[in-house]
């Protein structure tokens, strides 16, 4: 009975974490807005039933039963989900680092036909995510079409390998998600500096530039030049959304 009693309580305890999250507007850290409400609804009805399944586990207690919960009864992995959970209660979410980036290395979009179209802002927004300049770079076949075209892009540092080659660029990089941060994909740009400072990893910038194609690493690229640079905080949602 008092393994069933346990499992009860734990879900109520990661229910309430979600509730939690969703009280202090940081469910942006771990999964895409439109799933907010889902998910805030999901977990009080979970808190709902599962207050129910103990109270109907204390009713249908045997009156003999005098058993008492003993430690040696809590297997370790109990112990390792409860720390955890207590560190999330106490320490507040952090989005997903920029050291995560090489491990999740954006895949090339490859388009059978190629379509040149310089992106505009969706409605009722002013600004073009990384990801729809990165969309439409890919895919267009046409060389230098997007040449001494303005661009302006918010995103955090990430001098990844091109440090170590000792190119005088920084990759301004977001992640993009279309459910949780579990299938993020990071989008990056490179930029070209121009002035003395040397932001480092997960510095939080907005970028105003024009677009040039260059040779870096042996390839064609396309490179912020002229760029402008203004350093802020991260973003209250720190994620790019799939198609915005």
């Amino acid at each position: 009975m008092y393994a069933n009693f346990a499992k009860s309580i734990g879900g109520i305890i990661i229910c309430a974490y979600i509730l939690l999250l969703a009280w202090r507007d940081q469910l942006g850290f771990y999964i895409h807005p439109r799933y907010h409400t889902f998910a805030v609804i999901i977990s009080v009805i979970g808190v709902i039933l599962l207050l129910i399944d103990i109270m109907l586990q204390l009713k249908n207690k045997p009156a003999k039963d005098k058993s008492r919960i003993s430690l040696k009864k809590i297997t370790p992995i109990s112990y390792f989900a409860i720390i955890i959970l207590s560190v999330g209660y106490i320490l507040p979410p952090k989005p997903l680092s920029p050291s995560s980036l090489a491990q999740k290395e954006s895949p090339v979009i490859i388009d059978p036909e190629s379509r040149c179209e310089t992106p505009q802002p969706k409605e009722n927004s002013s600004t073009i995510s990384i990801n729809r300049w990165k969309t439409a770079i890919n895919s267009c076949k046409e060389a230098a079409y997007f040449n001494g075209k303005d661009i302006t892009v918010t995103g955090f540092v990430s001098n990844d390998l091109l440090k170590n080659y000792g190119y005088n660029y920084f990759n301004i990089a977001r992640y993009v998600i279309s459910c949780c941060t579990v299938d993020s994909v990071p989008m990056k740009i490179l930029v070209e500096k121009n002035f003395s400072t040397d932001y480092p990893d997960g510095t939080w910038l907005i970028v105003k530039g024009k677009l040039s194609q260059k040779i870096v690493n042996s390839q064609a690229e396309y490179v912020i030049t002229d760029a402008h640079i203004t350093k802020i905080s991260q973003p209250k949602y720190p994620y790019e959304l799939l198609g915005l």
